[in-house]
């Protein structure tokens, strides 16, 4: 048995199966620009996240050793706590460092 299929026929049958190629090229594409922008838009999302944490760390850092400073100079030097009066007459309501 012999199949038979006219020139015509055949170029419609890959004629219709480019067609569909290039419609799921198209859509292929669409996903992965979509893709490309949600990482993109997470990878924002997570350096953000990433810096505010390295300040909170920061900051944290800051207050702990701090206190850990007041600490030692009230229990281990004898220090006592500095109050409004001990400042003197040029304090203003701030401490410069």
């Amino acid at each position: 048995m012999k199949l038979f299929i006219s020139k015509t026929k055949f170029n419609l049958i890959l004629l219709g199966n480019i067609i569909s190629l290039s419609i799921l090229s198209v859509s292929w594409h669409h996903q992965t620009y979509t893709l490309y922008k949600d990482i993109k838009r997470e990878n924002i999302k997570n350096h953000q996240i990433v810096a505010l944490n390295k300040q909170l760390l920061s900051e944290y850092s800051q207050v702990m050793s701090g206190e850990k400073i007041k600490e030692t100079a009230l229990q281990q030097l004898g220090l006592k706590e500095i109050e409004a009066d001990d400042l003197g007459k040029w304090y203003k309501g701030r401490i410069s460092l």
